[in-house]
């Protein structure tokens, strides 16, 4: 199914009061997201192969099956008058039958709908997929034949462990489509997606970000509204235009021919000074109008597209609400979670409402504004609740409302939820949990401990390693150095729960209101180690995500099932990852803390 370009087919539009209806419907057409369960539907984007500053765009969704034709540009939109939002745009489009009347339930004794969950992998593309599925399937054939993954074998075990994988390579697992290993990649349902900004005014120079910009000008030096409007070079203020970027319009569209269909497109692989198998083929074509977190996250949580660093606002900085505010004013609870801070781009686009991502003022203020009923992550830089709000949830005006858990040497990991067991949503009941920064010895730390392939969530290299070049100067890939330390204070590890658990915590509380909930789940330091070309931390991360995937659709078959409970599992970009062939015999050959060559670029 197309959709015009004004609409909002990228991001994921979530119903609280029609969920069953339009689950079902988004199951049937397969036109927004990627993996699915029945009959809610999870996904990730597809793979938008970029750089560290460079994230791809596609307005169109190829059908269900991977083998059908899909077009290539965008054909002209048809104009839309006034302001839109995400129930006119999933009615025009037949994604839900009919526009309901009131927001939430009108009668208060009516089923209450569905839970809704989304798992966002930042920076999780199909490639970074790939990667953590074919490494948990090495770790498993390996663990089957007696390895420790931790500690590795020696004598005959080593020998025959090496001569099992001598030759292995990624033919030997999947070179295109869904694929598996991972949990979410046994759901039955898989469709490809991406992600794209509205460019206002001049593009950004060069292969990189869109710019950040709304109709009010550069977002980052003034509040919200607080700008002229931008006119053209003929003073007249700029109207939106859903025609492509490269026509004179405001959308990224994508082309088939330029970028490829899937992100599998054998012409992204090719070796040396290959030439494409499509002459029109631009290996640079993806690199152009990069999106960034913060504005496809703001599509999730809001259905309203915006720019480049903003955050539940929308092209002119209106606030816009989300889908965890519109669940909260019906009196479900809502959620955020993530492994990196609480207010960072994707968490704080469903909490706060910000012309600039970087705007502490804005960010904290939206927080407390919003008060979410659970918000856990790292509380590290600008990123986070103020600590007069978090003091006030101590021995303040909200200590009635919130449980305030931080980073405690006194609290071991498996005791660190219990002041929460007796606390319940539908008493007014509010969680904020704390990690990292002050909490910690390290003060820097600004994410949740990095895992590693290996579990051990210790020893890994220290830097981003050597780039490898080649002679015209281009970094084709990256050798570890040889500097080993911890991410995390080695004696501080026995005082944080793992992801999973925490999920395992989010879904206990939340679960308790009569009146569901909503909850995003973000695993934001995929995006984090993939930027810093570390692969032993994104392959943890990937393994992160993995497990507590598990325990959500675990929690989702013991409480209702999918009659019940909406899962979405997608990713808000990508990076440019290309594995080499040799990746899964690369994985198998590792010893602790000796990870062979893996190249995060190409």
């Amino acid at each position: 199914m197309k959709f015009p370009s004004l609409s909002l087919a990228t991001c994921i539009l979530l119903s609280i009061e029609k969920a069953s209806a339009y689950d079902k419907k988004v199951a049937d057409d397969g036109s927004i997201l990627t993996y699915s369960g029945k009959p809610g539907v999870q996904g990730h984007p597809a793979r938008q192969r970029m750089t560290k500053t460079s994230k791809g765009t596609k307005a169109t969704l190829p059908p269900e099956d991977p083998a059908d034709e899909v077009g290539g540009m965008n054909t002209e939109p048809t104009p839309i008058a006034g302001i839109d939002n995400s129930w006119r745009l999933l009615h025009r489009n037949g994604i839900i039958d009919s526009i309901p009347s009131f927001l939430c339930e009108k009668n208060r004794e009516a089923p209450q709908g569905k839970n809704v969950i989304l798992v966002v992998g930042d920076g999780m593309g199909w490639e970074m997929i790939r990667a953590g599925a074919v490494a948990k399937k090495v770790l498993q054939e390996l663990e089957g034949m007696g390895v420790d993954v931790k500690t590795g074998a020696t004598g005959k075990l080593a020998k025959d462990a090496k001569a099992a994988f001598k030759g292995r390579t990624l033919n030997d697992y999947y070179i295109s489509g869904k694929g598996n290993g991972l949990s979410f990649q046994d759901l039955p349902k898989f469709h490809v997606m991406t992600t794209s900004t509205p460019i206002i005014g001049e593009p950004s120079d060069g292969n990189h970000y869109g710019p950040a910009r709304s109709f009010l000008g550069d977002v980052g030096e003034h509040d919200n509204g607080m700008g002229e409007l931008l006119t053209n070079k003929d003073g007249v203020p700029y109207v939106f235009s859903g025609k492509d970027v490269m026509e004179g319009g405001n959308m990224v569209l994508w082309n088939d021919a330029k970028g490829g269909k899937y992100p599998w497109d054998p012409n992204y692989f090719l070796e040396g000074n290959q030439p494409p198998s499509d002459p029109a083929f631009d290996p640079e074509y993806i690199l152009q109008h990069a999106i960034d977190s913060a504005n496809s996250a703001s599509c999730y949580a809001t259905g309203v597209k915006t720019g480049v660093n903003q955050m539940g606002v929308d092209l002119y900085e209106r606030t816009v609400r989300s889908i965890l505010e519109d669940a909260q004013s019906c009196d479900k609870s809502g959620g955020i979670m993530t492994s990196v801070p609480i207010l960072h781009a994707t968490p704080g686009a469903f909490v706060t409402h910000t012309n600039s991502r970087g705007n502490k003022f804005q960010l904290q203020t939206g927080f407390a504004e919003a008060e979410p009923t659970w918000a856990m992550g790292t509380c590290a830089s600008i990123y986070q609740p103020t600590e007069e709000l978090k003091q006030s949830m101590i021995d303040g005006a909200l200590s009635s409302k919130y449980t305030l858990l931080t980073q405690d040497p006194n609290v071991l990991a498996e005791n660190f939820y219990d002041p929460i067991q007796v606390k319940h949503p539908d008493k007014g009941h509010k969680v904020l949990s704390c990690f990292a920064g002050q909490y910690s010895s390290n003060t820097k730390l600004q994410n949740m401990p990095y895992r590693g392939l290996d579990s051990s969530y210790t020893g890994r290299w220290c830097s981003k390693g050597i780039k490898d070049k080649d002679e015209d100067d281009v970094v084709i890939g990256v050798t570890p150095d040889s500097e080993i330390c911890n991410h995390w204070p080695e004696e501080e590890l026995k005082n944080i729960p793992h992801m999973k658990e925490h999920v395992k915590e989010a879904l206990k509380f939340l679960g308790k209101d009569k009146d569901g909930f909503f909850l995003m789940y973000e695993q934001g330091d995929i995006d984090w180690a993939a930027h810093a070309n570390h692969m032993d931390d994104l392959l943890g991360a990937m393994l992160d995500i993995d497990d507590s995937v598990q325990e959500i659709m675990d929690w989702i078959n013991a409480n209702g099932g999918f009659e019940k409970n909406a899962l979405y599992v997608t990713a808000d970009h990508d990076h440019y990852l290309t594995l080499l062939p040799h990746f899964p015999e690369a994985v198998a050959n590792m010893s602790k803390h000796n990870v062979p060559i893996f190249h995060t670029t190409k």
